[in-house]
């Protein structure tokens, strides 16, 4: 899908590719990447694979065959969708990966005809923010179960 130069120390350049090849993704390594993370840190892997399963695009991030970025998305693939998992590898972070992945999102191909992409976060906002989010009060509602 795409290439990203990530620096590895300043005299080196690693290639990072960005992926919606599902075959490619590694339930395992993507376990491990969630554990990255505090908010799902703690998922199963029948639950990560049903969640893989009903999302379209899924897209990847890759630095050789270590699995440094992942993003999901869950869409009638026409009007409105809805971004998941935005998780860059802690290594790999500050080298605009989360932004090359956040792009891939926005211009995939299936989205196309999206005119309304919404997410959740509770600590990300500026970062959402300088790639054109904006944050809508009074527009959303949640049930908890």
């Amino acid at each position: 899908m795409s290439r990203l130069a990530a620096p590895d120390t300043p005299n080196q350049t690693k290639i990072v590719d960005v992926t919606d090849d599902r075959n490619r993704l590694d339930v395992e390594q993507l376990l491990e990447l969630y554990r990255t993370t505090w908010w799902a840190h703690d998922r199963s892997r029948d639950l990560v694979q049903r969640a893989l399963d009903h999302s379209r695009p899924v897209l990847s991030a890759w630095d050789g065959a270590e699995l440094v970025g992942f993003t999901r998305v869950i869409s009638d693939l026409t009007f409105r969708a809805t971004i998941w998992d935005v998780i860059v590898r802690p290594s790999h972070q500050g080298r605009g990966l989360g932004t090359k992945l956040m792009h891939a999102v926005l211009d995939h191909p299936d989205l196309k005809t999206v005119t309304s992409f919404f997410l959740l976060t509770r600590d990300k906002h500026g970062f959402y923010e300088r790639l054109g989010f904006r944050h809508e009060p009074d527009k959303s509602m949640i049930l908890r179960r």
